[in-house]
């Protein structure tokens, strides 16, 4: 038995071991001409079909209409195929679309074996083709469409959106993150996420991998996942994030990547913030009647009886260092019961046009007057051209000394306290400074709430209070900190508009006297 040659088992396709460019005549005008001939002239075919020159065109019978397509592409016709074979000898490949089995067995018997053919059935198969990529083509406009549509809004969307692989690697983003760093989305593709997510000063967000991360969550149970994070701002500001993950499948169901988006709500959790606070403080003064009723009153007696009992000169002195205990924390109890309520009343000053300036120095001096010689320095430094303030003269000197005396805790071995006055976004401000141990993002969180206080002693009432007085006049107080480098609390104030003193001025003059 003979073994076949090694070349002879081999099969190739001609379109693999052949970089020629096949030279093709058209022999008929019939069904499907049009198609094949913007095949062989439109180059998206070239990634399917080897190269294809279209040469010459032979018999096209009666089509004026095909004829003048032909004339205008420039290939020559030809009334007959042994015209078109005579003048054309490299033609290599024949496309028969008369339609007429006579007329293809004689075109069979002409060609030499060195010519291939495609008869008019076969090249129904290249109809075929170029009907598919017709759909195809229509079908990429369409996605290339929805697809720049999709960016631009993700790109538009003020969150900032990465799409991880599961290994925590950038596969995609939006343009909030790339923009924030300054760079190019490809230069950002295949990063660690931790890398790519940063602060809008262009500090990290993360200095690793952070396992309470929600991707973290998402990639083991497969479930969407979410997280609330704190961070400060260049200025020591709290800031909050929420940060959401979602994990993305395949038609198989297998997850394949994870989407993180974070939201910063800094805004809404002021807002919300201070509904709690305003909440909080209803339910503090519906409680403050219960409290003056059914506290005083046995408050009273007790202080009552006990200082009657130690007026006595019956009991020995064992006794009488308990009284005097009892007595002691009665008058506790009484103070923080008037704190309380103080709290808790809603104040009746009257708010007007006060030179924030001119305050802000008075409460500095004052400080100067009682604490200069104990080793702390106040600076006061004042902004000429800032307007007057919608506010209470005394209550805004009680608000900067109450700050100022912080300061000092915050720092008991002395050291410098500054005071200055400016403008934040078209509101007088006064903000007291301190370079004391400051405070963390934790307490930084609670700093405002009623009764919450990192002091030994007190009823974490100071700053609550300052921020109650302030807010009633239609301001607002923020606090920035970081710990070891001290606390900045700034008191903004509605500014008195132009004429607004005018006309306040010519009211109280209209307003009637008591005649004596």
């Amino acid at each position: 038995m003979t073994t076949p040659d090694r070349h002879e088992q081999t099969e190739y396709c001609l379109w693999d071991t052949s970089d020629r460019e096949f030279q093709v005549g058209i022999i008929g005008a019939g069904s499907g001409f049009m198609s094949i001939l913007d095949i062989l002239g439109n180059e998206q075919y070239q990634e399917f079909l080897p190269g294809l020159k279209l040469t010459a065109v032979a018999d096209l019978g009666p089509q004026p209409a095909s004829r003048a397509y032909v004339e205008k592409l420039g290939v020559p016709i030809y009334e007959t195929f042994q015209e078109m074979l005579a003048a054309h000898p490299g033609i290599d490949l024949v496309v028969e679309l008369i339609g007429s089995r006579a007329k293809l067995r004689a075109i069979r018997s002409a060609l030499p074996d060195t010519v291939s053919l495609i008869d008019h059935n076969a090249a129904f198969f290249l109809c075929g083709l170029h009907n598919m990529l017709q759909v195809s083509t229509h079908c990429q406009v369409n996605l290339d469409r929805h697809k720049e549509l999709l960016n631009a809004i993700i790109d538009e969307v003020r969150d900032d959106i990465i799409l991880l692989d599961k290994e925590g690697r950038v596969v995609d983003l939006n343009k909030n993150v790339y923009q924030r760093l300054g760079k190019e989305k490809a230069e950002l593709l295949g990063l660690p996420c931790w890398q790519v997510q940063t602060l809008d000063d262009g500090r990290p967000f993360c200095c690793g991998q952070d396992k309470d991360c929600p991707f973290f969550s998402t990639l083991s149970t497969g479930r969407e996942a979410e997280a609330l994070f704190t961070r400060l701002d260049a200025d020591g500001r709290l800031m909050y994030f929420r940060i959401y993950a979602y994990p993305i499948f395949n038609p198989l169901g297998n997850m394949t990547h994870i989407m993180v988006m974070r939201r910063d709500i800094t805004r809404r959790t002021y807002r919300e913030r201070h509904q709690q606070h305003a909440e909080k403080l209803a339910v503090i003064g519906e409680m403050s009647m219960y409290l003056a009723h059914e506290i005083r009153n046995p408050l009273f007696a007790i202080s009552g009886f006990t200082k009657s009992l130690l007026d006595s000169a019956n009991l020995a002195e064992k006794e009488r260092e308990k009284l005097r205990i009892i007595a002691e924390e009665a008058k506790r109890l009484d103070r923080m019961l008037s704190s309380i309520l103080s709290f808790s009343r809603q104040t009746q000053t009257v708010s007007g046009p006060v030179d924030i300036n001119r305050v802000s120095e008075e409460a500095v001096e004052l400080m100067r007057i009682g604490y200069a010689d104990k080793g702390y320095r106040f600076v006061f430094n004042a902004d000429p051209n800032i307007p007057r303030g919608r506010a209470e003269s005394e209550t805004i000197k009680q608000c900067l000394v109450n700050l100022m005396l912080n300061s000092m805790e915050a720092m008991p071995a002395g050291g410098e306290i500054r005071v200055r006055t400016g403008m934040e976004e078209d509101r007088p401000m006064v903000e007291v400074a301190d370079r004391g141990r400051g405070m963390s993002q934790a307490e930084m969180d609670k700093v405002f709430s009623p009764f919450h206080t990192t002091k030994g002693q007190g009823y974490g009432l100071g700053l609550a209070m300052i921020k109650k007085m302030i807010e009633e006049f239609g301001g607002q107080v923020t606090l920035s900190s970081r710990e070891g480098h001290g606390t900045a609390v700034t008191l903004h104030f509605a500014p008195i508009l132009a004429g607004e003193e005018e006309r306040q001025a010519v009211d109280d003059l209209k307003a009637p006297r008591d005649v004596a």
